[in-house]
């Protein structure tokens, strides 16, 4: 049996999961597995075409709870930040990069589990931080979720108002992040569609560079929508708190096997 292929699909499915019944966690689930099993760039690119899939399905069906304005002020400067941080990141060698993508995952998680009040976080010097910062950590991990959900806490959002928000927020920056890495990297491709699922596999496969193994993608496709389903399906019987419990230890988990893999890259 392909034991890493069942991981990934595990893996992912959890992360739909939570991501569409709580509207975040995804990439903080899923990023540092993929990234391990298709390389830094690829994992990332293949993140977010997910991520973009998700963040559809999820504002289907709360389009009418987005605060537009509050997303805006926090897409700005997050799109400003993707092109420079992309940038910097072609000058890095791979295993620092694992270092420091799974680096990012641990402070972002911690930062979300810490849920402390950060007064600097208040205004529009507020959006203005955690929109950059969410930028920085989708280009480098595709995990653009805690600084601005650590906005949205900041500001007392309902559940319901924050999850729509952050994937108004979400979609177009995972466009943007998506379009600077394909041009700045070196892969690209396409083609095709038909149902959903096959339309999601095209996608998938049209983030990721000529040569990648598909079956981890295949993995991958299988568990985004058997864990979308179940997300949609579960998401108003499992409690919240359940839900991101789940998501942030795979999280942490991830990430500190990312840190370690990077470490051991670079002795």
């Amino acid at each position: 049996m392909d034991w890493l292929g069942v991981a990934v699909l595990l893996v992912v499915a959890v992360g739909a999961a939570c991501q569409v019944a709580s509207g975040l966690g995804f990439a903080l689930v899923c990023s540092p597995l993929l990234v391990l099993v298709l390389g830094h760039g690829p994992g990332v690119r293949v993140v977010l075409v997910m991520s973009i899939v998700l963040n559809l399905v999820v504002l289907a069906r709360s389009w009418q709870h987005v605060r537009l304005g509050d997303a805006l002020r926090l897409l700005v400067p997050a799109a400003l930040f993707v092109t420079p941080t992309a940038l910097l990141a072609q000058s890095v060698r791979t295993p620092l990069l694992s270092l420091l993508a799974g680096s990012v995952v641990v402070v972002a998680t911690a930062l979300v589990i810490a849920r402390r009040e950060l007064r600097w976080l208040d205004g529009t010097r507020g959006a203005v931080a955690a929109g950059a910062a969410s930028g920085v950590f989708n280009t480098l991990a595709a995990a653009s979720g805690p600084p601005v959900a650590i906005f949205a806490a900041q500001r007392r959002w309902e559940p319901r108002v924050m999850s729509a928000t952050l994937q108004a927020f979400s979609l177009p920056l995972n466009l943007v992040t998506l379009a600077v890495l394909v041009l700045v990297g070196d892969g690209a491709g396409g083609g095709g569609g038909g149902s959903a699922a096959s339309a999601t596999a095209v996608a998938v496969g049209a983030a990721a560079p000529a040569g990648l193994p598909l079956a981890p993608l295949a993995w991958a496709v299988a568990g985004l929508l058997a864990g979308a389903a179940a997300g949609v399906a579960l998401g108003h019987r499992v409690p919240a708190p359940v839900v991101r419990a789940v998501a942030l230890g795979v999280a942490l988990l991830g990430g500190a096997t990312l840190v370690t893999t990077g470490l051991t890259g670079l002795l």
